[in-house]
């Protein structure tokens, strides 16, 4: 005879809480598929399993036995985990809930309900321009089922379960209110969730675990294919843009009236000291900017929802392999989407700012503030979580992935992809490599894989192709001063001083085994751009169908120049790559440098 579940305490929800994630992590790719609206990225159940699982951390680590304890445990991390747009309504649903029971040791059925219908309320609250069809509908009509039936339904169990039936009602009615989702034939991504969420819940009372729900491949490939034909591929805004903010100095509502105009799809999230911004804009670096100013930026995300959109509709042409770099990778936007090149963004520091570099800050708004910001500049390699989301969301859609990144020797870049990695499923199929080697020289690497892969060719001879590719690949950067790269640490300044007393000019370059090194030094800024160019038609003469690039920092006359000589003296060769530095180079060699890559048949 089961055992009736008149209160709920800490304990008791926490453990509702962790097996409801387990069945939104079983849901996952099902919850991609069907995601439409309101873009059609394919993240949402990406985006709410990495929301249940911060909330999952979250709880486990709180030592509290109280429902206040484990709510507010709950919602704090709910917050500062949310991905997407569901996850931010799930934090704001989350927030209401421990606002309404504070002080509460445990809940009856009556209490709960209360609380779930003001953490509705706030949920609804928390979105600029709120529509029915969507999670919150749901959860609307969950919580008022709860609140009509509550007082006539002590036991837990009971009340769960015949709200669950109501929710499940609510959702198979998304596609009647929403036309995108009439259209595609499924119903919402993020309201499917919820209802996973209290599917897993009921499982967990009733049978102690989780029902094992799969959906056939071949009703999965339907879905998939009556979504990208029905819904239309235009996405006014671009970017998909999230934060945390602490400390805000302005309230929730303010924040909210003040950025709206700044895209759509706009929820903030949160507690009076605390908010989760999200929207999806065309200017995502004004919005941080905004942001910045009314509290302390944290988790700063910025998704190309165009690319995520491009990737899901011609995943049938891409092939088998998945082709993932960082953004140290310096190539024209043009080839990154062409390729499907999936970048995660290096980290910029612009004193107490933190941006993501190709994402919330381009090459040209660092060189403006490399010439006149007084900050102290730098740059980090992107967090293993970054790695992680990539990963996840690329080994959906192929069945391997070549991960190239920058060299080991100059970046820990490389061992935050394998920490990405780690314990993914699927692990083994994402081959991680050390380029040995940066900026234009590695984007060179990654066109000539993207190549490779767009040809059909298979795993094991891309894998043997890159490893050639890398030990004839060459890079030779013209150093026009030293002020920058004694700025960022990498030369003495008392070397730096004298060799600038001097009028020293170094060249660099890359060994074999991907450390800084100097190829050459001259006197003058003339014989620099001289030397640095000899030195590459020179390496260039050494191998067979030489390829070139060129990278500069504000120097677009001088790449030209390097273009043009390099042509003359290879007519055969492909016309020279010419793109603008990342900050990975631009913070090194200063405003002026550029780099010459040569990556050649051995």
């Amino acid at each position: 005879m089961r055992i009736k579940i008149k209160y709920l305490n800490g304990i008791r929800f926490r453990r509702f809480i962790v097996y409801s994630a387990q069945k939104v992590n079983q849901m996952e790719q099902y919850l991609n598929d069907i995601n439409v609206f309101p873009v059609a990225d394919g993240d949402t159940g990406t985006n709410m399993s990495l929301t249940m699982h911060s909330i999952v951390e979250g709880a486990q680590k709180c030592k509290e036995s109280s429902f206040e304890g484990i709510s507010s445990a709950i919602a704090n991390s709910a917050l500062m985990g949310a991905r997407g747009n569901s996850g931010a309504i799930l934090a704001q649903f989350f927030q209401g809930l421990a606002e309404a029971t504070r002080g509460k040791v445990r809940v009856t059925t009556e209490s709960f309900a209360y609380a779930a219908f003001q953490a509705a309320e706030q949920a609804r609250k928390a979105i600029a321009h709120p529509r029915e069809g969507t999670i919150i509908t749901v959860m609307k009509d969950w919580a008022n089922h709860l609140m009509e039936h509550a007082p006539h339904t002590p036991d837990f169990f009971d009340l769960f379960k015949n709200s669950l039936t109501i929710a499940q009602k609510s959702l198979a009615h998304t596609p009647q209110q929403l036309k995108i989702l009439r259209e595609a034939k499924v119903v919402d991504a993020g309201a499917q969730g919820f209802v996973n969420i209290l599917e897993g819940i009921v499982d967990f009372i009733e049978y102690g675990k989780i029902k094992s729900y799969r959906i056939a491949n071949s009703a999965r490939d339907t879905i998939r294919q009556l979504a990208n034909k029905a819904v239309n591929s235009e996405i006014n805004f671009r970017f998909c843009v999230e934060c945390l903010l602490e400390k805000i100095t302005e309230n929730k509502e303010l924040i909210r009236n003040k950025i709206s105009n700044f895209g759509n799809s706009l929820v903030v999230a949160g507690s009076e000291s605390k908010a989760h911004v999200h929207i999806h804009t065309n200017e995502p670096e004004k919005v941080l900017s905004f942001l910045s100013q009314v509290g302390n930026l944290l988790n700063t995300k910025v998704d190309d929802m165009l690319q995520q959109h491009t990737s899901i509709k011609e995943v049938a042409e891409v092939g088998d392999i998945g082709l993932v770099a960082d953004s140290t990778c310096d190539l024209p936007p043009e080839i990154i989407e062409k390729h499907h090149i999936y970048l995660v963004p290096i980290v910029i520091h612009i004193g107490k700012d933190t941006y993501l570099d190709k994402v919330n800050m381009m090459p040209s708004d660092f060189l403006n503030i490399l010439t006149t910001t007084s900050e102290k500049l730098l740059t980090s390699q992107p967090p293993p979580a970054s790695f992680k989301e990539i990963y996840k969301q690329v080994i959906s859609r192929y069945k391997n992935i070549i991960s190239i990144h920058i060299s080991e020797k100059l970046s820990g870049t490389i061992q935050g992809a394998y920490m990405g990695r780690k314990d993914l499923e699927g692990s083994d199929k994402i081959h991680i490599i050390n380029s040995k080697n940066s900026t234009i020289a590695l984007g060179l690497l990654i066109k000539e894989t993207a190549q490779w892969i767009k040809e059909g060719l298979d795993l094991e001879e891309i894998l043997k192709r890159l490893e050639s590719a890398i030990k004839s690949s060459r890079i030779f950067i013209a150093v026009p001063t030293l002020k920058y790269i004694m700025r960022s640490g990498r030369l003495n300044r008392t070397k730096g001083l004298l060799g600038t007393m001097l009028n020293l000019k170094p060249i660099l370059t890359l060994d074999s085994e991907g450390r800084i090194v100097e190829a050459a030094k001259v006197i003058g800024r003339q014989r620099v751009i001289k030397k640095t160019l000899d030195l590459a038609l020179s390496y260039a003469k050494s191998v067979k169908n030489p390829r070139f690039g060129i990278a500069h920092v504000g120097a677009p006359d001088l790449a030209n120049w390097y273009s043009k000589q390099i042509s003359l003296s290879f007519e055969k060769a492909p016309h020279p790559l010419i793109v603008e530095a990342s900050p990975a180079l631009s913070l090194h060699i200063g405003v002026g440098g550029a780099a010459i890559a040569v990556l050649g048949d051995i």
